[in-house]
């Protein structure tokens, strides 16, 4: 890939409101500013960019954007961050608020137990029946298990969390997460990735106190429950686009609870891939730019412990290469 590595992030703060940012080392460009001074200059010739306010605006048409994001980040190094062009448009991003990168999701798809370390704790703790046959990741018997997160729930990667009331049993889950660009519907496992546009760090947070019913044990989980409490799911701070993101498979997830790792995995240990993922889910539902896949975690969650967070604890979630996140959970005032 020619041209300097970027990511792509949502902030809101100085410069001004909620923006979209190209993001070169610790500084923040808002798109809307450098754009129109890179359509402007000589160098503006590589077509239109569609929009600037958002990342999910920017989706529609990403195999034509994208090109162009590159550009102007070849006019932003000419020129200098500190040119007049980009003024009132440059900060640091430590200045920041950062948010979900993609901020209406239509849907948010998970891939439960994608993990053989992880299926298997979850049977020792009881989360999943002992009885039947054990999965051992033999895709020949079996299909990816996706469900359905509320898009509502997303929070940004540095945002409180707050521990629902009455609920004692919150967990982590660390996560790699893509972003589908392009209108997808029985797309093959192999053409899967042309539908993405980038990946990011997220978190699966999860009330185990309510994921299974006492009250109702002949329904299994309580996927909306167990998953969908409000600020559930933390991602970012960046979207790093899929052109610099060659190895998907092979990226380290790790996961903190107050400086101690409780997750180290990698994302070789799929059982089944994101590809896979987008496959299954288009041949149930129709996807559309700005679908997220949350992909799997990996083993090392609280539950497999009994071990679980409590009003000061902090979250640190990291995806090789993609960003890291840090939660702290707080009491919740609502």
């Amino acid at each position: 890939m020619n041209g300097t590595e970027f990511k792509l992030a949502t902030y809101a703060g100085n410069p001004g409101g909620e923006f979209a940012a190209i993001v070169l080392g610790d500084t923040a460009i808002d798109i809307a500013v450098a754009y129109p001074a890179y359509r402007d200059s000589p160098r503006g010739k590589a077509g239109p960019l569609t929009a600037t306010n958002s990342i999910q605006s920017m989706l529609e048409g990403w195999d034509a954007n994208f090109p162009v994001l590159q550009e102007i980040v070849a006019f932003i190094e000419k020129e200098g961050l500190g040119s007049d062009r980009f003024k009132g448009g440059v900060a640091k991003i430590d200045s920041l608020r950062a948010l979900a990168p993609i901020r209406h999701p239509g849907k948010i798809l998970n891939a439960a137990q994608n993990f053989q370390e992880h299926v298997d704790e979850m049977i020792r703790v009881g989360m999943s029946p002992v009885t039947g046959p054990n999965f051992t990741g033999d895709k020949t018997t079996s299909r990816p298990y996706m469900f359905l997160k509320a898009p509502g729930v997303l929070a940004g990667a540095y945002d409180d969390i707050a521990i629902p009331r009455g609920m004692t049993k919150i967990d982590w889950e660390a996560e790699i997460a893509c972003v589908i660009w392009k209108k997808a519907r029985r797309v093959t496992a192999a053409n899967a990735l042309s539908h993405v546009a980038g990946f990011m760090t997220t978190n699966d947070v999860s009330c185990r106190d309510v994921q299974t019913r006492p009250d109702r044990p002949g329904l299994k989980s309580d996927w909306f429950g167990g998953k969908s409490q409000d600020r559930f799911a933390p991602t970012g701070p960046f979207l790093v686009p899929a052109a610099f993101t060659p190895n998907h498979m092979k990226r380290f997830i790790r996961l903190s609870v107050n400086g101690e790792v409780k997750q180290n995995g990698n994302t070789s240990q799929f059982i089944y891939t994101p590809e896979e993922q987008i496959e299954y889910s288009s041949n149930i539902v129709t996807l559309d730019p700005g679908d997220m896949f949350m992909c799997g975690t990996c083993g090392g969650v609280g539950m497999g412990t009994g071990t679980f967070l409590k009003v000061g604890d902090v979250m640190e979630t990291e995806i090789e290469g993609l960003g890291k996140m840090r939660n702290r959970l707080v009491e919740d005032r609502s």
